[in-house]
Parts: C-alpha cells; sequence; structure tokens
C-alpha cells in the first residue's frame, strides 16, 4: 500500500477508538504528567472533530479475530480492534506512524 500525502487528503474529522485514546492518555501520563493527560482525554472527548468509536463487544470480538488469524504479525490487540473499526466504518487510510496499518492494507498519513 502506498503512502498518501497529506496535501491529496482533505480531513474534515478523525476516528479513534477508545483503545487508542486509552493508550495515548497512558503513555502521555507517564512521558509528562497526570495534568496533561487529563488535558488530553479532556480535549480529544471535547474535540468536534475527532470521533470515539467504543469497542462494545462486536468490536472486542472482530478486533480478537483478527488478532488470532494474524499470529505471523507483531500486530497489537489495540492496531487489531483499529482494522476492525476501520473496516466497519469503511476507513481506508490512517494517521499513524505505525508499519502495521500498510501491512493491513491500509494507506497512511504522514
Amino acid at each position: 500500500m502506498r503512502k498518501i500525502a497529506a496535501r491529496e487528503t482533505q480531513i474534515t474529522s478523525f476516528v479513534t477508538t477508545d483503545y487508542v485514546l486509552d493508550e495515548a492518555i497512558t503513555l502521555t501520563r507517564f512521558a509528562h504528567s497526570h495534568g496533561k493527560a487529563v488535558e488530553l482525554a479532556e480535549a480529544t472527548l471535547a474535540s468536534k472533530f475527532v470521533n470515539v468509536v467504543y469497542s462494545g463487544e462486536g468490536l472486542f470480538s472482530d478486533g480478537m479475530l483478527i488478532f488470532k488469524q494474524h499470529a505471523d504479525k507483531e500486530w497489537s490487540l489495540t492496531d487489531c480492534m483499529s482494522f476492525a473499526t476501520m473496516k466497519k466504518y469503511g476507513v481506508r487510510t490512517a494517521f499513524t506512524f505505525d508499519a502495521h496499518f500498510e501491512q493491513a492494507g491500509f494507506a497512511t498519513v504522514p
């Protein structure tokens, strides 16, 4: 899958999952501070441009299925939850530096 240059896309909003938000908040907590982690959480949840998809039982099952089927990959469960969410919502491009998304067949930005 080729990388898509940022100027080739017109991004109007972002979709993320509760799993990705959890990882970002946790990383911010340990890399910076509890206060910064809370700021990140509140800003993300209040944003008009970010839609947080909560996994629930269905998406969790879909993510687990992807995880189980790809033992040959070093994909995390969070990666697989993201792949399942992207498939469900027809998202083809991920804003990420994680090469696993290209391995799974998605385009990436930047």
